[in-house]
């Protein structure tokens, strides 16, 4: 008699510990994959269809959010001008630090040096090539920001463009003096958009079995073994710069422990279906709940989506430097710093596209002067890419959390409300 009821009690304990529920849903998956990997490798479809579904409401929940945001502080509406400028200088900022961290780590330990190259000769790489007529950079950066068709946009995946027609129909909606009924109305449709996400997040765990089973399946458990050491490089690159990222709150007042713990459920949701974006709407509550205001977290959060992918910069700068390394190319302290530049600039115009590591960094090669590194050279991180995902999603997450509290402290709109 007491089996089953012992039984009941950890089903109800899982019940309500969805960390718990994405943990034995990986470890399930990594087992399934190493044993069954035929089947394992059909199994991405699951979590194809949960991510289908959680960026079927992305794009409406941040132009609604922004909207409430705005709108909430029309007394004040200078201010988000101010906003804005804080949230992209200090992103910039903390991109260039992830990059200089990364390239410092490349060059000290020259994983690539030395490389085998010949065991990935004949590898096709020509879908990660950059698409025809994209130059990538700066300009097509900044024209993609500016929203092209109202409808097009809100049913696109292209965020920047999302930010920037929230901010003027917010501005629109303060022109009117009788606005309540039209802000009542965002408030309904943004409280429907995070019921579905609550009903869509129940399969969470099943989605990361999913992935898992699907990528140890596919590329098996040796395809870390053959890239040990520039794996090891980038995830020092990686936990070096959460350690800059966990003394930078902390020398703003709060613990980056306490928040990791409040976000515990969403890092592991993301790092098993190795997607940032499927736990991005729950982000945006549990920020407000750990103490955030509503203003803050609809505009920075958003924007560190688009614009601040820290983990993609740290996987992009080490994995150029790596092919560099692995070819013998030489470079001068000139050529270096134009890579660095590139990386910076480029990877802007890449930011929120889906595989944006192995996209961002094929575009970063292209757009090398003479492309003296070759762009073949992605056969050499192609059976790693799914595994380094799961580490560029969470230092993406860790990075674009940690900086919408910091700057909501700047902007004294932080009320602590986690003990």
């Amino acid at each position: 008699m007491s089996s089953p009821s012992k039984l009941s009690q950890i089903l109800k304990f899982l019940k309500f510990h969805l960390f718990l529920q994405v943990l034995i849903a990986v470890t399930l998956g990594i087992l399934v994959g190493i044993y069954f990997p035929e089947f394992a490798a059909q199994l991405k479809i699951i979590a194809t269809i949960f991510i289908r579904f959680i960026k079927m409401v992305i794009s409406p929940i941040v132009f609604v959010s922004i909207i409430l945001g705005v709108c909430s502080h029309s007394k004040h509406q200078g201010s988000i001008g101010k906003l804005a400028f804080k949230t992209i200088v200090y992103f910039e900022i903390m991109s260039i630090v992830a990059v200089a961290l990364t390239f410092g780590m490349m060059l000290f330990f020259q994983p690539g040096a030395g490389f085998n190259i010949s065991t990935f000769q004949g590898v096709d790489v020509s879908k990660f090539k950059p698409k025809e007529g994209s130059t990538g950079g700066f300009t097509e950066f900044i024209t993609h920001m500016v929203p092209e068709n109202v409808f097009a946009t809100l049913a696109g995946d292209n965020l920047l463009a999302v930010i920037v027609l929230a901010v003027i129909f917010s501005i629109a909606i303060l022109q009117i003096k009788e606005n309540s009924k039209i802000i009542d109305f965002f408030q309904m449709t943004n409280d429907v958009f995070f019921k579905m996400i609550t009903i869509i997040s129940r399969i969470s765990p099943i989605a990361a079995f999913g992935a898992i089973a699907a990528t140890v399946g596919a590329q098996g458990i040796g395809a870390l073994t053959m890239l040990a050491h520039f794996i090891l490089i980038l995830g020092v690159s990686m936990v070096s710069f959460w350690i800059i990222l966990f003394i930078a709150a902390k020398i703003y007042g709060f613990s980056a422990f306490k928040l990791m713990k409040h976000i515990k459920e969403e890092m592991s949701i993301a790092f098993g279906t190795s997607s940032s974006e499927s736990v991005f709407p729950q982000l945006m509550n549990k920020l407000e709940t750990f103490g955030c205001s509503k203003k803050v977290v609809s505009f920075v959060l958003p924007t560190g989506y688009a614009f601040n992918l820290d983990g993609t910069a740290i996987y992009v700068t080490a994995g150029a430097v790596f092919i560099q390394q692995a070819y013998n190319i030489p470079f001068t302290t000139t050529e270096f710093f134009v890579l660095l530049f590139t990386i910076l600039i480029v990877s802007k115009g890449a930011a929120g596209i889906t595989g944006a590591g192995f996209v961002t960094l094929s575009a970063i090669l292209a757009a090398m002067p003479g492309h003296i590194i070759p762009i073949e050279g992605l056969a050499l991180l192609l059976g790693i890419d799914r595994f380094m995902s799961d580490a560029r999603v969470v230092t993406n997450i860790i990075g674009n959390t940690i900086g919408t509290v910091m700057i909501a402290k700047s902007e004294n709109e932080f009320q602590p409300k986690v003990k």
